[in-house]
């Protein structure tokens, strides 16, 4: 009877920590490295299924491509950067692997400056892009003079790859657990005597 209620307790407690799981993707190999952390894992088996990630962040394309890549302490949300943009991922799984993707990143806006910047960039399973372009009155060329602010842009067929990391567990869900479980164990070994 003690091992069932151990065992009871063990599935009473992993369930809300299986819940909050977190799933990382990390891409790379590509012309952009990056990730994507989504609020739950993907499906193992979808066809083209749209995800909003929590968070998401590709340093390396332009100037920087994440939910809050201008400005990391202003606390831009995904709802705040479709207002002067937007992104859009989709991904397709087989057997818990990810076999596509077609991720595309619109942003145009560069708060508290006098010059703004538009980023526009594709990550899929054919390639990767992205054309950057500053505009605005630091990128008025003087009369003879060249565009001070040309248009940036890469682009590359090779074919970037995903791996997954381990799901987060929240800290606070985790130290709760271990507590449930160290108290049902202290309770089941007071009965022994």
């Amino acid at each position: 009877m003690n091992s069932k209620l151990l065992a009871l307790g063990v599935v009473i407690m992993g369930a809300p920590l299986a819940a909050s799981a977190q799933e990382t993707l990390d891409y790379s190999a590509g012309i952009f490295s990056g990730e994507v952390m989504l609020s739950a894992p993907l499906p193992q088996n979808s066809s083209n299924i749209s995800v909003s990630p929590t968070e998401f962040n590709f340093p390396d394309i332009g100037f920087g491509a994440s939910y809050n890549y201008l400005c990391p302490g202003c606390g831009y949300s995904l709802a705040d950067m479709a207002e002067l943009g937007g992104a859009s991922f989709s991904f397709s799984t087989v057997d818990g692997r990810i076999s596509a993707w077609d991720i595309g990143i619109d942003y145009t806006g560069t708060p508290g400056t006098n010059t703004e910047t538009s980023l526009y960039a594709t990550i899929s399973n054919t390639g990767d892009s992205f054309i950057q372009q500053s505009f605005g009155y630091s990128c008025m060329p003087q009369p003879g003079q060249p565009n001070p602010c040309p248009p940036i842009s890469a682009g590359s067929s090779n074919v970037g790859g995903w791996t997954t990391a381990v799901p987060e567990i929240a800290p606070s869900l985790a130290i709760s657990g271990l507590v449930m479980l160290l108290g049902g164990v202290a309770v089941l070994r007071g009965r022994r005597a």
